[in-house]
């Protein structure tokens, strides 16, 4: 086959044309030069992903610094009890979200904060939940974008709403609690409430007594629900705001994203990308993240994950939902000074509850 051409040489029409192989030669240098340049394409936009990750975590130290400006203490990890807004909705004024602030403080007819499930499938609207799933500083680029939430069904368990409906995001808080304790509480546990006659009078003094990292749940102010008094402030942070984590990139094993099942069935095997507006008992892996603490009467450590770990959790959900991310070998943490580190994923797990208990007096150094 010939793609010819006449030409008039001296008088004489001659033919000039490529041949067959000629062409699927060039084809197939073509090709090979897009599969060389394939990978370099995706390493770049992985590179430019991996950089926004980061930009928002350093956006998400800056509104915990402002935060801590205006109200002289770090934002608690919640509001009064497991039924009312983690940080992430605290922060809303400081990330240039006051609108959705206004939302979760004026909508509910319980009061300013209240997030449970009635509240999002029937006291606002779907715009509402619309504008609350499109934060964009919440959510790291290798996993999602453009809105992102749940309207997972609602099922009650005496106190507690399980798993819980509402936006979702792909950073967590550091929750460690203290070792060498009397009856340490669970991992579950840090979030759950400050009122003893919900929760008992035990477990609230264990609550505000044994957590020891920077998030910590809020009491009421007097009798009104609706304030709250931060309990913990820089000068808490006593090994030093650069060497303590506060921010890290959830793991959310590969197959589970977007995935938040109902309670029962399954023991919440799909309770870690549920609303981040959430946290108590088995809905904490939505918005915090253990690194250290009891279950049981075991005490559980966890390293950080890749991308890939799917571990069996028929027991307990957090064996597959502490901190990772999706870019290769590391996990980006936000520390209290406002930067930003990429932690290996072959980083001990010494070195990584040494940065996540803020007052242990010990001080390593990544690898």
């Amino acid at each position: 086959m010939r793609k010819a051409s006449l030409i008039n040489v001296g008088g004489e029409s001659r033919v000039r044309a490529f041949t067959l192989v000629e062409l699927l030669v060039v084809i197939a240098i073509i090709g090979i030069l897009i599969a060389l340049l394939l990978p370099a394409v995706q390493a770049a936009r992985e590179a430019a992903r991996r950089m926004t990750c980061t930009n928002h975590l350093k956006q998400v130290g800056l509104a915990i610094h402002n935060f801590h400006d205006v109200r002289k203490a770090i934002v608690p990890s919640n509001v009064v009890d497991n039924n009312r807004t983690t940080m992430w909705g605290l922060l809303y004024p400081y990330i240039e979200q006051q609108a959705l602030y206004e939302i979760i403080t004026t909508t509910s007819q319980y009061g300013a904060f209240v997030i449970w499930p009635d509240w999002w499938h029937n006291e606002i609207t779907e715009d509402m939940r619309a504008s609350l799933g499109s934060v964009s500083i919440y959510k790291c680029p290798s996993k999602r974008s453009g809105a992102a939430h749940t309207n997972s069904p609602v099922t009650a368990v005496g106190y507690n709403y399980y798993p819980c409906a509402g936006p979702q995001g792909d950073y967590a808080y550091v929750f460690s609690s203290r070792r060498n304790v009397a009856n340490p509480i669970g991992w579950w546990d840090h979030g759950q409430g400050t009122q003893p006659e919900h929760f008992g009078a035990d477990l609230v003094s264990r609550i505000l007594a044994q957590v020891a990292s920077p998030f910590q749940i809020a009491p009421p102010q007097g009798s009104n629900w609706t304030s709250y008094v931060p309990r913990v402030t820089f000068g808490s942070v006593v090994d030093g705001l650069s060497n303590q984590v506060f921010i890290g990139e959830k793991h959310i094993p590969l197959g589970r994203l977007n995935q938040c099942n109902d309670y029962g069935g399954d023991p919440f095997t799909n309770s870690s990308d549920c609303s981040y507006l959430a946290t108590g008992v088995w809905k904490s892996p939505s918005s915090g993240r253990n690194v250290s603490s009891m279950a049981g009467v075991n005490w559980l450590q966890f390293a950080i994950a890749r991308s890939g770990d799917f571990k069996a959790d028929s027991d307990n959900p957090i064996f597959s939902y502490g901190f990772g991310s999706y870019h290769t070998g590391v996990c980006p943490f936000l520390l209290g000074d406002g930067s930003v580190h990429a932690f290996s994923v072959t980083t001990a797990f010494s070195v990584l509850e040494a940065y996540s208990i803020m007052d242990d007096g010990i001080s390593v150094a990544l690898p």
